[in-house]
């Protein structure tokens, strides 16, 4: 494992342990660490971004459920939509990424940061309220998963942001039912895009059989203790602070990608 990528796995494990409490797991920032600190083309980047997502889904999840913070229901609800739409991500990606450029996934990318950054700089007295509705979420749950595939995120951003305007959860709540729908969800975008891009065998180059079990196990560990020890002992503003000014500097790197193009 070469020192970029050292750098990387350990930037990663710092994301997932910090950030795993707001339900956001920092999803959005694996794939950009991946890409422009460990210099991976955009294919194995979100391939290896989404393994580290499921790791910290798995992890979050089941810390989150044992301090109740969790419903399966709503969970289930969301799962129904977000899977297929997850194929049909990857897909998309696929056909971008192949015959167009992947300067348009770093713009759609862009747009993802920038709602969450929007997310999390609004109040929680400034959140609209919806209003249960039950088929309004599962379409929302559907453009998670869609961003699963497409960008090698969790899609909790956009699950968090459902379980808070349309459920009415409170953080925690919101944050541990966001993980169980990426649980499900993001295997099958890891299957997709093995199937449809076989990017596995460059990641497995890249990493070697000790990278390949060593950083998602340690991801898993990290998050879990994250998700335990910020939820009872970390103020939320600290952790949403910090997590804000990361995805902003992501924010400004692939504008300066795609701006560098364009002029």
């Amino acid at each position: 494992m070469d020192s970029s990528l050292l750098l990387a796995a350990i930037i990663i494990l710092i994301i997932a342990f910090c950030f795993s409490p707001l339900g956001l797991g920092g999803g959005v920032l694996y794939m950009p660490v991946l890409h422009y600190l460990a210099d991976w083309p955009i294919p194995e980047a979100i391939l290896g971004s989404l393994t580290i997502v499921w790791m910290v889904a798995l992890s979050s999840g089941l810390a989150h459920s044992k301090g109740g913070h969790a419903d399966k229901e709503i969970a289930n609800s969301g799962i129904i939509t977000a899977v297929p739409s997850a194929i049909i991500g990857t897909v998309l990606a696929w056909f971008i990424l192949s015959y167009i450029s992947d300067i348009v996934i770093k713009v759609f990318a862009s747009m993802i940061l920038v709602f969450v950054i929007d997310r999390n700089l609004r109040k929680d007295k400034d959140i609209e309220i919806v209003g249960r509705n039950i088929s309004l979420y599962k379409k929302g749950a559907a453009i998670g998963g869609l961003s699963s595939g497409m960008l090698g995120l969790g899609g909790g951003a956009i699950y968090v942001t459902l379980n808070r305007r349309i459920l009415a959860m409170d953080v925690h709540k919101a944050s541990g039912t966001s993980y169980l729908i990426s649980s499900a969800v993001v295997p099958m975008a890891i299957l997709s895009h093995i199937i449809i891009e076989q990017s596995h065998t460059s990641v497995y180059d890249n990493v070697g059989i000790l990278g390949s079990l060593l950083i998602p196990a340690s991801a898993f560990i990290s998050a879990y203790i994250g998700a335990r020890f910020a939820i009872r002992y970390l103020p939320e503003k600290i952790i949403r602070t910090t997590f804000i000014v990361a995805i902003s500097a992501t924010l400004l790197r692939y504008i300066w990608d795609i701006t560098s193009i364009i002029v």
